[in-house]
């Protein structure tokens, strides 16, 4: 009985290890871009990434809210899972994804060549121009 416990324990952590990303982002309102290979972890809430061109990532989670992901032209991403609500990731029309969501979230296809959104742009001209 205690060689079956031990081998259940066992085979719990080493799946659970498996399924870990191979790039975890930890924390919150955090600001990163990287070119990544392999799957992509995001843990926390208002986080931003830029996933640049060159990557290849299989696996994109994010586990947290308000997180705003931007994956650019010349990136591939297979899958995008979510836990959480808020979240948006901003990919090129021509990248098809498999999505898996709990929660409400978007991902936004831009045209190829379109720049990523930035939050640092102005979403309306001030007045008098």
């Amino acid at each position: 009985m205690k060689m079956l416990m031990t081998n259940t324990l066992l085979a719990t952590v080493f799946a659970c290890l498996a399924g870990c990303a191979t790039n975890p982002i930890v924390g919150s309102a955090g600001n990163q871009a990287g070119r990544y290979t392999g799957d992509v972890g995001i843990s926390g809430n208002g986080t931003t990434l830029t996933i640049q061109s060159g990557s290849q990532v299989p696996k994109l989670s994010i586990v947290g809210d308000a997180c705003t992901v931007n994956v650019e032209d010349g990136a591939t991403v297979g899958r995008i899972e979510f836990w959480g609500n808020g979240n948006t990731v901003t990919i090129p029309d021509n990248l098809n994804v498999f999505t898996a969501a709990m929660g409400t979230n978007k991902v936004v296809r831009r045209p190829p060549g379109q720049p990523a959104p930035t939050h640092s742009e102005p979403t309306t001209k001030p007045a008098g121009q």
